[in-house]
C-alpha cells in the first residue's frame, strides 16, 4: 500500500500524525480534526504545497497517527509531542528557551526600553511578557524607537553635552544634550508604557495619524511601513492578553460534543488540563459534572508563580480555543464554595451542557 491509499484509509475523525523518513525517524508533527483528509493533502497535487511541505514531503517514506476524541485534544498533544520529539520540520513550541519581555529600566534619570529573556523578581522596572518571537519583539521596540526618533547612542549624556551621531541621522531628538528633548522623550516612554498597560491608546493614534498623512501624500512606502508597526503592535499586545488569561490561573471546564450521542470535558486550570470525563447524555449529566468540578476544583487548586514558555505554548490553545465558537465552555468561580451560591452553580452547568448540546460535530476540514 502506497502512502496516498494508506492515508485514505484513515478515519475522518480528530488526531495527530506523525511523519517519518527512511530511518523511521520522526521529521514533523501535525494535528487535524480530520485525519484522512489532512493527511491525504501531503500526497496529491502538490502545486499549492509551501516550499516546505515540498521538501519535507520527498523525505516522507512512512506515517504514524493517533486517534483523539476531540479537536481540542489533538491540538494539545500536537504541542507535548513537538517538545517532547523536536522534529527538524516543526519550528513553533520547539525551542526550549524562555519567552523574551520587554522591560523599561530606569537608569540615569530616565528610562530605556530592552528586550531581555530573563525577569528579575526584585527589582521595579516595567516588564511586559513573555512574548512567542525575540525577532518579532526586537523588530518592534526597533520600529518604535525610529518612528519617535529616540534611538539616541548616548542617553546616558545630559544637558551641554555633544549629539550623537543618531542625532545627524535623524534617529535622535537629542536626548543626548538637550534638557527638553529628554523631558518629551520620557513623555513618549510613558505611553508606550500606557499601551503595553492596557491604559494608553496614544501611540496608536499617533501612528494612525502618521499612516494616513503619508497615504494622503501619496507616500505609500511611509503609509505601507507604519502600517506594519501597527499591526505587529496589535499581534503583540494580543499575545500579552494570552499571558494575562494564563497568568490568571482560572479553574475553566471546556466541553466538546462527540458523534456518539456523548459529550467530553475537560477541567483545566490555568495552562493544564486537571481530568477529562466522558458522559452519556442523559438526565444524570449535570450532577456528575457538578461532582467533578468539585473533585477536581474545590479539593485541589495549584498556584502559578510565574509563566514557563510551556505554559504559555498550552495557555495559548486553551485561550484560542475558548474564544473560538468549536466548544462550550465555564469558568468556575470559587464563590461557589459558599452553600448559598449552590444554584447559581447548578444554572451555570446546565447553562453549559445546553449550549454544548446544541453544538454540531464538525469532522470535515
Amino acid at each position: 500500500m502506497n502512502l496516498l491509499e494508506k492515508a485514505k484509509s484513515l478515519p475522518t475523525t480528530p488526531g495527530v500524525y506523525l511523519m517519518k523518513d527512511s530511518s523511521q525517524q520522526i521529521i514533523y508533527v501535525g494535528k487535524s480534526k480530520s485525519l484522512k483528509n489532512r493527511v491525504s493533502s501531503y500526497f496529491q497535487s502538490s502545486r499549492n504545497h509551501p516550499k516546505k511541505v515540498e521538501r519535507m514531503v520527498k523525505h516522507l517514506k512512512n506515517f504514524d497517527y493517533i486517534l483523539t476524541d476531540t479537536e481540542f485534544e489533538a491540538l494539545m498533544l500536537e504541542c507535548k509531542l513537538i517538545k517532547e520529539i523536536q522534529p527538524m520540520y516543526n519550528r513553533m513550541m520547539k525551542t526550549t528557551k524562555a519567552y523574551p519581555y520587554i522591560v523599561f529600566r530606569w537608569r540615569h534619570g530616565i528610562y530605556h526600553i530592552e528586550v531581555t529573556n530573563q525577569k528579575n523578581h526584585e527589582d521595579i522596572h516595567y516588564y511586559f511578557g513573555p512574548f512567542p518571537s525575540r525577532r518579532s519583539v526586537e523588530n518592534i521596540v526597533d520600529s518604535l524607537l525610529e518612528f519617535y526618533q529616540i534611538n539616541c547612542s548616548h542617553p546616558k549624556s545630559g544637558s551641554g553635552s555633544s549629539p550623537c551621531l543618531n542625532y545627524s541621522l535623524n534617529r535622535c531628538i537629542g536626548i543626548c544634550f538637550k534638557s527638553s528633548a529628554r523631558e518629551v522623550y520620557q513623555d513618549i516612554l510613558h505611553h508606550i508604557i500606557g499601551l503595553f498597560k492596557g491604559t494608553d491608546e496614544k501611540v496608536i493614534t499617533e501612528l494612525t495619524q502618521s499612516m494616513n498623512e503619508a497615504a494622503n501624500t501619496l507616500n505609500f512606502e511611509k503609509a505601507g511601513e507604519v502600517r506594519n508597526i501597527l499591526e505587529a503592535l496589535g499581534s503583540l499586545v494580543k499575545k500579552e492578553t494570552v499571558v494575562d488569561f494564563t497568568k490568571a490561573n482560572r479553574s475553566i471546564i471546556i466541553g466538546e460534543k462527540l458523534e456518539t450521542g456523548k459529550v467530553k470535558v475537560f477541567f483545566i486550570q490555568g495552562p493544564k488540563i486537571l481530568a477529562r470525563s466522558i458522559y452519556e447524555v442523559d438526565s444524570c449529566i449535570s450532577k456528575k459534572v457538578k461532582q467533578d468540578i468539585q473533585a477536581n476544583f474545590f479539593e485541589k487548586r495549584t498556584t502559578i508563580y510565574d509563566l514557563q514558555k510551556d505554559d504559555l505554548d498550552y495557555g495559548h490553545i486553551i485561550y484560542r480555543y475558548l474564544t473560538s465558537d468549536k466548544s462550550s465552555s465555564m469558568i468556575i468561580s470559587h464563590d461557589y464554595l459558599d452553600e448559598k451560591n449552590r444554584d447559581e452553580l447548578n444554572e451555570e452547568i446546565h447553562l453549559f451542557i445546553s449550549n454544548l448540546l446544541v453544538r454540531k460535530v464538525e469532522m470535515s476540514e
